[in-house]
């Protein structure tokens, strides 16, 4: 008798476990269902981000999807209208199953009143929960002149939600 509740409990841990994995099916997604691909899908993202050692003194919500394959498309959740825009960031994104975790890097380019102004990198590691529904990890962003120097760089961290 212990050995069959034994039995269930396994399989029920084991259920939950691979539930997030799970998320993405071959069959509606075309994405293989390995652990890597846990992340495929449309994220809600919300960053906090200022000086690197110093405090958090900005947010930026975009929405990212990742894509199974390794790219990911970054659109920001701005209102248009204003003389600074930026453009959808493109990227790539790894998984790296020792650690569990997830590598981003992202680009998106800056336009000053309709005129390019540079553009913008953000590098992401990140932790997924363990129901697969939140990554969260520290952020650093650098932003670039048209010319390719270095205008600034900012530390944070982002938390994003899978829709």
């Amino acid at each position: 008798m212990n050995t069959l509740k034994a039995i269930c409990a396994l399989a029920t841990a084991l259920t939950l476990v691979s539930a997030p994995a799970l998320a993405v099916d071959p069959a509606t997604s075309g994405a293989l269902a390995v652990p890597a691909n846990r992340v495929v899908g449309m994220w809600a993202n919300e960053a906090h981000y200022g000086p690197c050692g110093g405090p958090a003194i900005l947010t930026g919500l975009n929405t990212v999807t990742f894509e199974a394959g390794g790219t990911l498309v970054d659109n920001p959740r701005a209102p248009a209208g204003t003389s600074l825009q930026r453009s959808i960031g493109l990227g790539t994104w790894s998984y790296n199953p020792m650690t569990g975790q997830y590598h981003q890097l992202v680009r998106f380019d800056w336009f000053l009143d309709g005129t390019y102004d540079g553009y913008q990198t953000v590098v992401r590691t990140f932790l997924m929960s363990a129901n697969g529904h939140q990554i969260s990890g520290p952020i650093v962003t650098t932003r670039y002149n048209a010319d390719g120097s270095i205008r600034a760089q900012l530390c944070g961290s982002a938390v994003s939600t899978r829709l």
